[in-house]
């Protein structure tokens, strides 16, 4: 509607008759007159009513809510991981998540010195049985070790389905860099069942209520409640409290050396910032004389008159540094 009261006001300040206009043809056709200002009043209002109706449309990528963004200290420049919540994340997921989610591209040595020490983390590793070969080539079950993988909680992607009504459980590996808004959106997912609102369709057999999913329906019901966690440091199990140290692990998953990274960028940034500084103060010093020194061209026999010139050549631009240069040669 904006562009039409534009278009309108604009028509109604000019005369009608100057954008009137005709073809020289023959007599035998009739001659038609344009009227150029009625007919971009006619366009206006056929283009603003196309964009009405295409703003009205919904589209398949607006299925979903919108997640509020939260505060992450790992996201800022000069902040690491929360280890504490990472090891209460670590608690969350096993104790809920590894039911149904695997971890395919994480390994348990990857939780030395981040979540656990070694050996608690043996401990954890030695809980699952691995395949492996023995001396003789005969295919044995050993208990798990800190460089093996951890484990998936089905054989393979059929079993998986069979288990949750022919829906997936994806890897929990990349989930936060795999997903669009990363924390805050898992975040928002994991907080945001709800009850089924008033003409919604059923959700089908498995399936919940959840405006922050795609589709709005999720084929995973709500899995965090408040004290649905007993936390081994003392902190209070709220839902959102779970779901956000849960998000802080999931985002190390996806990251597992951001803060090493972090740091070896602090360490390139002071040794650039420091061995530019030193270079700056070395072209300063010790080149300073040689930038300045201009070369001067004489034609044979006419030496002394050039010399007697105050400006030895065209590039003459500093006089005194020459005289000054001149004095220390004659020294």
């Amino acid at each position: 509607m904006t562009l039409l009261n534009q278009c309108s006001r604009l028509l109604a300040r000019t005369n009608l008759r100057n954008f009137s206009t005709g073809f020289n043809l023959p007599k035998s056709v009739p001659k038609i007159r344009y009227n150029y200002g009625a007919v971009g009043l006619l366009g206006a209002a056929v283009f603003s009513m196309g964009a009405a109706l295409v703003d009205g449309q919904i589209s398949a990528d607006e299925l979903e809510l919108g997640h509020a963004h939260m505060h992450w200290e790992f996201n800022e420049l000069f902040k690491s991981y929360d280890h504490k919540a990472l090891r209460r994340g670590f608690q969350v997921y096993k104790e809920v998540c590894q039911a149904c989610h695997s971890m395919q591209y994480l390994y348990w040595r990857m939780h030395v010195d981040v979540t656990h020490d070694v050996d608690t983390m043996k401990q954890f590793a030695a809980e699952y049985q691995y395949p492996d070969v023995d001396d003789e080539g005969n295919n044995i079950m050993r208990a798990g070790d800190i460089q093996d993988f951890m484990p998936a909680p089905y054989e393979n992607e059929i079993k998986a389905r069979l288990a949750n009504n022919g829906a997936l459980p994806p890897d929990l590996s990349l989930i936060t860099i795999a997903r669009e808004g990363g924390s805050d959106y898992l975040f928002a997912l994991l907080n945001g069942y709800e009850d089924l609102p008033a003409g919604a369709a059923e959700p089908g057999e498995g399936q919940a209520y959840n405006p922050y999913f795609h589709g709005y329906y999720i084929g995973m019901a709500q899995q965090i409640y408040n004290e649905s966690v007993d936390y081994e440091d003392g902190t209070i199990p709220y839902a959102s409290q779970i779901a956000k140290d849960v998000c802080e692990y999931l985002a190390w998953t996806s990251h597992p050396y951001m803060d090493e990274s972090k740091l070896y960028g602090m360490k390139a940034l002071a040794s650039i910032t420091l061995f530019g500084t030193a270079m700056y103060l070395l072209m300063r010093v010790k080149r300073s004389h040689m930038r300045l020194r201009q070369l001067a061209f004489a034609v044979p026999g006419k030496e002394k008159s050039i010399a007697a010139n105050g400006n030895v050549s065209s590039l003459s631009k500093y006089k005194q540094v020459d005289e000054m240069l001149d004095r220390a040669a004659r020294k």
